[in-house]
């Protein structure tokens, strides 16, 4: 009796997991350590709304992206969720995916096809704009750099455009002296790390502030400046991870900014299940990029300094006391 209830049991699992609704996730990489908080995320809650989650991840790389994504909609995933590697070559999915009538999430990052289904982020242009006031408010007069990562990752070009927004009166009026407006290839430290070294060895004139896209652009910045200026340069961050909130307790750095992630991941994850079943969606706005015009849902950035990140990132379980003080 035991056996043929345990055999009942067993079998409805199986049968679930079979008509489960299938979702596709395809990562860029694992560069920053959000994006194992964001997988776990929306498998987690994929899977609370019987749904399975498929993951694959490109290594940084738009073509294997590509094939990957292909390959997951020959498969048979109802809905495909892609955090694009290059927002231009992404779009070559989003063919893929209209063509096999599979609603395609743009997550994180847009893909530049009006073929996305939805577009789910941050105002990422707002993200440069807070990262600049900040800085601006307390350095109203100064010398600036500019840390962006790759013009392939769109947000790359808003976080680029919210700064300029802010700090072009300023450095029209001769208050603000933009000394490097530096666009690197990939959101890593080192190259932001080389980068600085290179710029500081090479110059004489020496910056007040650098505004760096994100705390890993930041944390490479941040070793090479020298104990005259470390901690006196004001250092602007994104992603609040834990390296980041580190250096902001250490002086180090001025400031992130925090898009909390589950909200983000939820938001997704409950519009990929929506969409597979066919079921309209509310909340819509727009999404622009030169002719690209995409449905989009987009949250609003936090800024996180010494003063409250404790009130954030801590209360939020961003990251943990603990992990902070270890």
């Amino acid at each position: 009796m035991l056996k043929t209830a345990l055999c009942f049991v067993l079998c409805w699992f199986a049968i679930m997991e079979l008509h489960a609704q299938k979702v596709g996730l395809v990562l860029d990489s694992y560069v920053s350590d959000r994006w194992y908080l964001d997988k776990k995320l929306l498998e987690d809650r994929i899977a609370e709304l019987g749904g399975q989650c498929i993951v694959d991840v490109a290594y940084g790389d738009p073509d294997a992206q590509v094939e990957l994504s292909k390959k997951m909609i020959k498969d048979g995933v109802k809905v495909l969720i892609v955090v694009a590697v290059d927002g231009a070559k992404a779009a070559e999915i989003a063919t893929v995916a209209k063509a096999a009538n599979v609603p395609l999430i743009a997550y994180d990052r847009p893909i530049l096809s009006n073929d996305v289904t939805f577009y789910v982020s941050y105002d990422n242009e707002k993200v440069g704009e807070l990262q600049a006031e900040y800085v601006v408010k307390r350095i109203p007069t100064g010398k600036y750099i500019l840390l962006n990562g790759p013009v392939v990752d769109n947000n790359a070009v808003q976080f680029r455009k919210g700064q300029l927004k802010v700090l072009e009166p300023h450095i029209a009026s001769g208050k603000i002296k933009l000394l490097a407006d530096f666009v690197l290839a990939d959101w890593g430290e080192i190259g932001a790390l080389m980068k600085i070294d290179e710029f500081l060895t090479s110059s004489k004139e020496k910056p007040d502030a650098i505004i760096a896209a994100n705390d890993a652009l930041a944390s490479g910045a941040i070793q090479v400046l020298s104990a005259d200026l470390l901690g006196k340069v004001a250092v602007t961050g994104q992603d609040a991870d834990l390296g980041g909130i580190r250096n902001i307790i250490a002086g180090k750095q001025s400031m992130t900014i925090y898009k909390p992630i589950k909200p983000l991941a939820h938001l997704a994850a409950d519009l990929a299940i929506k969409l597979g079943k066919g079921q309209a969606v509310a909340g819509k706005t727009k999404f622009h990029s030169d002719a690209i015009t995409i449905n989009a849902i987009l949250l609003e950035p936090v800024v996180v300094d010494k003063s409250n990140y404790n009130d954030t990132v801590v209360k939020d379980g961003h990251v943990n006391q603990s992990e902070i003080i270890r």
